[in-house]
């Protein structure tokens, strides 16, 4: 059964004045070493990765995108 991972962006989503090529593609499972590592397995576990990714995005003002990705059996 495979684990699922919440990444975010490194970056927050581009910004006014940006230069064209500055897509924010990068992601990462946390910032720093105080966050928390989100990872999910389970028979629910891409659900629950959702809900939480869910919860994230609507808690951070950066504006930063967030996502869930399969991470291995």
């Amino acid at each position: 059964m495979p684990s699922y991972r919440i990444v975010k962006q490194l970056k927050p989503t581009p910004q006014t004045g940006d230069a064209w090529w500055a897509e924010r593609k990068v992601y990462v499972a946390k910032l720093d070493d105080s966050e928390q590592v989100w990872e999910y397995s389970g028979s629910s576990a891409e659900a629950s990765a959702s809900k939480k990714m869910n919860e994230l995005t609507g808690s951070d003002d950066s504006g930063r995108k967030y996502k869930v990705i399969e991470v291995g059996e």
